[in-house]
């Protein structure tokens, strides 16, 4: 349900959705794209609701779930048509489509289990697709624990079975790879159905910087320890003749923003729906994620607008920065978010091969874990971790002629990238449609709830 407006939990400080935006626009996205193909037929959009329990009287929702069945609503899609939806909680929509709901592709937003049971268990269809946004899956070292063997096992015969479109090259290699081959995956980056379409700059007309203020600040959108707020707080620290702008988001806490309003040439901005107002500002973003970030949409985002990002080269966020001088390789700080732990002096790359798959988070006791969790949110990076950050940051802001350049370079790769995805989506559900059999097998066994 975090995909929509009309069933969001959202934060009332922040203009984002619980999932994060990223996530919800890129859904808006793909339903904007099949909305508008004249040629496509949305069969039915269902909306889970993971939040709401129908049955047990406790509504943590905006609107409670009715007692007898889905609720038809309808959703406004981001810069597109409104839709007919049909929400409910896990029972209720499993009922009410009773495997007799039948399409050429069944498609879900998420690879939670009880999405893919529910994506299985109630449609019939020739292809059973998601779209894999995060490394939170069940094979690899990243996923969130399961609170089962059993649990763990029907994840994978789910996920098995279902088609992966990845949104990056990166995660459709990863989930291939730790699968052993089971699950077949694809890249379909954003840009595929074209999500940047209704994220490119206001079309002003004017080169950036005129009829405008000049932007001055260094740029971090989402600062929190994932996202690299330890090396934030170390570039601003060592750079303190440049001016740093920290745009809080639902992944930042106050005890984050406490951190950044300590240093006097910290910023702290509320994060809005504006976001060209914000980028105005900006003369270099950092997206110095310390996690498994699975693309950047941030930096494709600024780059489109002519702003030089400086971003860490792993995972697949690599993919998003079109400008290598610019990607800050062997990152030795790494945050884990299962065990919500820091760890230091490898890579992304080498702790996936070393970290034990059934980990737990370390401490006896709950106080200790607390405790030991909470560290991670004061951490700052070394000089030594931030050095590759705090050299290009400094040499684009000392440099302005050279940073325009990059600027200007990062614009016209960016746009070219946009110009070349166009349309790859619609492409590659229809040669999935041609490559299935006419309807897949019996799809009750494999239905099972969260």
């Amino acid at each position: 349900q975090d995909e929509f407006d009309e069933t969001n939990y959202v934060d009332s400080e922040v203009d984002v959705s619980s999932a994060g935006n990223g996530r919800k626009f890129a859904t808006h996205a793909m339903l904007r794209s099949l909305a508008v193909a004249g040629d496509v037929v949305i069969v039915a959009l269902l909306i889970l609701d993971i939040k709401a329990n129908s049955r047990s009287g406790s509504h943590v929702a905006p609107r409670p779930l009715p007692e007898d069945g889905p609720e038809r609503i309808e959703v406004s899609i981001h810069g597109g048509p409104s839709l007919c939806a049909w929400r409910g909680d896990y029972i209720q929509l499993l009922v009410a489509t009773s495997a007799e709901l039948v399409a050429d592709i069944a498609v879900a937003t998420s690879s939670r289990r009880d999405v893919l049971s529910l994506l299985h268990g109630g449609i019939r269809a020739r292809k059973h697709v998601f779209m894999g946004h995060d490394y939170n899956l069940p094979y690899g070292p990243w996923g969130a624990a399961q609170h089962s063997a059993t649990a763990l096992a029907l994840h994978r015969v789910l996920l098995d079975r279902t088609f992966a479109l990845c949104t990056s090259q990166h995660l459709a290699s990863f989930l291939c790879r730790w699968s052993s081959g089971r699950v077949h995956s694809r890249c379909c980056y954003c840009a595929d159905y074209e999500y940047f379409e209704g994220h490119s700059p206001s079309p002003t007309g004017a080169p950036r910087g005129e009829a405008q203020q000049a932007p001055r600040y260094v740029t971090l959108v989402s600062p929190c320890p994932a996202k690299g707020l330890s090396i934030f707080l170390r570039l601003a620290m060592t750079l303190t003749d440049v001016q740093f702008l920290a745009v809080s988001t639902v992944w930042t806490r106050t005890i984050h923003e406490a951190q950044l309003n300590r240093l006097p040439n910290v910023t702290v901005l509320r994060g809005g729906s504006d976001v060209d107002a914000i980028y105005a500002k900006t003369s270099v973003l950092v997206v110095p994620s310390l996690w498994q970030e699975a693309y950047g949409l941030v930096a494709v985002e600024a780059q489109l607008r002519g702003i030089p990002v400086v971003s860490t080269d792993a995972y697949g966020l690599s993919e998003a920065n079109f400008i290598p001088e610019l990607k800050v390789p062997e990152v030795r700080i790494v945050q884990d978010l299962r065990t919500r732990s820091v760890h230091r002096g490898r890579t992304l790359d080498e702790l996936e091969g070393v970290l034990p798959l059934d980990r737990v988070e370390p401490g006896s006791t709950t106080d200790e874990r607390e405790q030991r969790a909470m560290r991670a949110h004061f951490d700052v990076a070394s000089s030594d971790e931030a050095a590759g950050f705090v050299e290009r940051v400094s040499r684009l802001c000392t440099h302005p002629v050279e940073r325009e350049a990059f600027g200007r370079l990062a614009r016209a790769r960016a746009e070219g990238f946009v110009v070349a995805r166009r349309g790859r989506f619609l492409a590659l559900l229809r040669s999935l449609i041609k490559e299935a059999p006419a309807h897949g097998s019996d799809p009750s066994s494999l239905t099972g709830s969260s």
